[in-house]
């Protein structure tokens, strides 16, 4: 009697065990079931780009570099008889490779001046500096790759903050060469590294053209006029700034800026 006792507190022991366990497995799988999935936002340059190439002419729409260094580049022949050259056009961060304002202007504008053009699509997330300089110094490698004759004129084009990154590549890399740079209005996030561009470009041998425009803010007008008083006092003629009058948005200003830096060009002999 006590033995059939004890089998049975037993066994309903073991129902007991088991049942919890099931309980808890399935409480466990329904907790895995409602679970939330942690969506990352995409970053702001692969907005640009998916925007870019649902809408942008797909004959203009190249990604260039391999696995590891992808970049999306909107590239477009020149329209003149004779080839001059080719321009790479880095816009500012945070805006797109196709930039309504100016960039956009420009990418036609120099292709009706013999200038093959390729505007690359800018950094965009947060990057520290070796990473930036890494990322841009890849993207100048595969483009000048892309050169198909040695012959032809270089010209780079700098917007915004995106220039102290690019002119330190190019001094730390003397195998990646332009013919000529355009600074459209270039700035450095604090004065210290505003001097230090300023130095840095002192040690380029290329000719620079520095543009600013009127209703740029204070903090980018003051350091071009640091950077010019700075190049007086070396008097080299390979600086030229000029301000640039007229609202941004406008196309009349827009163009204004294409025929100044063509006009630049010319004096430099590329014409």
């Amino acid at each position: 009697m006590l033995k059939a006792l004890v089998l049975l507190l037993l066994s309903t022991l073991s129902l007991q065990i088991y049942a919890e366990e099931n309980n808890a497995e399935e409480s466990k799988d329904k907790n895995e079931t409602n679970k939330p999935t942690i969506a990352f936002p995409i970053s702001q340059q692969r907005v640009f780009d998916q925007d870019l190439t649902k809408y942008s002419n797909a004959s203009e729409v190249a990604w260039l570099g391999d696995k590891e260094n992808r970049f999306f580049t909107l590239w477009l022949e020149q329209t003149t008889a004779k080839v001059t050259g080719t321009s790479w056009i880095f816009a500012d961060t945070y805006t797109s490779a196709n930039n309504p304002n100016i960039i956009q202007t420009l990418r036609y504008q120099l292709n009706d001046k013999g200038l093959h053009t390729y505007s690359i699509s800018p950094l965009s997330q947060t990057l520290t500096s070796e990473q930036a300089e890494q990322r841009l110094q890849a993207q100048l490698r595969i483009l000048q790759d892309k050169i198909v004759s040695q012959d032809s004129k270089r010209l780079l084009i700098l917007q915004g903050a995106n220039c102290q990154a690019m002119v330190n590549v190019l001094i730390k890399n003397k195998d990646i060469y332009v013919d000529a740079i355009v600074l459209l209005s270039v700035h450095s996030p604090t004065p210290a590294l505003a001097s230090q561009l300023i130095s840095q470009m002192n040690q380029l041998k290329v000719p620079i053209l520095d543009l600013y425009a009127q209703t740029d803010s204070l903090a980018i007008i003051n350091q071009a006029k640091l950077r010019q008083i700075a190049e007086k006092r070396i008097n080299t003629d390979k600086y030229r700034q000029t301000e640039v009058i007229g609202l941004q948005g406008q196309v009349e200003t827009q163009i204004a800026t294409s025929q100044i830096i063509y006009g630049w060009l010319v004096k430099l002999g590329w014409y």
